[in-house]
């Protein structure tokens, strides 16, 4: 089984949203997947384990989160925003009005030399279930060519609020990308994620895991559905304002 983990923002300051986590808490997931052996993997491997994943690409990732997975030794997949490479996250809701700023291509070029992978998120975070056909291709293969002119080959796509239909299915396909994730597990263009958060435990991140006791997951799954559904405030602002 692969199965991905789906973190966004490492800061040891409190942020109000529900998707962080401190440096601490990471920490601490990455200390019980090493004691309990837990394999860590990437997509194309062919090995099964838990693949860690980072949405937006901020630059905390490069301050907090890239010198703990070198402390274990553990790689990453970092999804980044084409469009906002070196910039401010402007694309989000912010509610006290502070904006956080994105990887540079310095920073990521470091981080793929030591062996993180990276991977689109789009171009401007935007719901592809809402857009033209002209507007994903420019989110689906326009972010892939911005990021291979820059670091090379990107095979894998994470889908804006984990919404994927038919067509941005179809065009993620065409537009050469061998993996998606945000889906529903049924195939490596629907890899499931999970979401973690503030609020996770050791022992909610071992039922998130394993799955089990179904109860208990799925209570973590409406608990990550609520979570996520949130995130519609932001679709209410332009995206492409790059």
């Amino acid at each position: 089984m692969v199965k991905a983990l789906q973190f966004h923002r490492i800061v040891p300051d409190f942020q109000f949203c529900g998707t962080w986590n401190t440096p601490g808490q990471f920490e601490s997931f990455l200390r019980f997947f090493r004691d309990q052996d837990i394999p860590i993997t990437l997509p194309g491997t062919g090995k099964n384990g838990i693949i860690i994943t980072f949405d937006d690409g901020e630059k905390n990732i490069f301050d907090y989160a890239f010198p703990l997975l070198k402390k274990y030794n553990f790689k990453a997949l970092v999804f980044l925003i084409a469009g906002y490479v070196g910039k401010k996250n402007l694309w989000d809701l912010s509610l006290t009005g502070r904006r956080l700023e994105h990887l540079t291509w310095d920073e990521i070029r470091e981080m793929k030399n030591w062996g993180i992978e990276f991977g689109s998120h789009g171009l401007t975070h935007r719901n592809l279930t809402k857009l033209s056909s002209a507007e994903l291709d420019r989110e689906i293969g326009g972010s892939k060519a911005i990021l291979e002119k820059e670091i090379g080959p990107v095979e894998s796509f994470s889908y804006p609020f984990n919404r994927v239909n038919p067509e941005v299915l179809e065009l993620t396909r065409k537009a050469g990308y061998k993996y998606g994730f945000g889906g529903d597990g049924s195939g490596d263009l629907m890899i499931k994620k999970e979401a973690v958060y503030i609020t996770d435990t050791l022992a909610t991140m071992k039922i998130k895991i394993l799955e089990k006791p179904k109860l208990a997951y799925g209570y973590e799954r409406i608990k990550q559905k609520t979570i996520n559904a949130f995130t519609i405030a932001t679709m209410l602002i332009k995206k492409d304002t790059i």
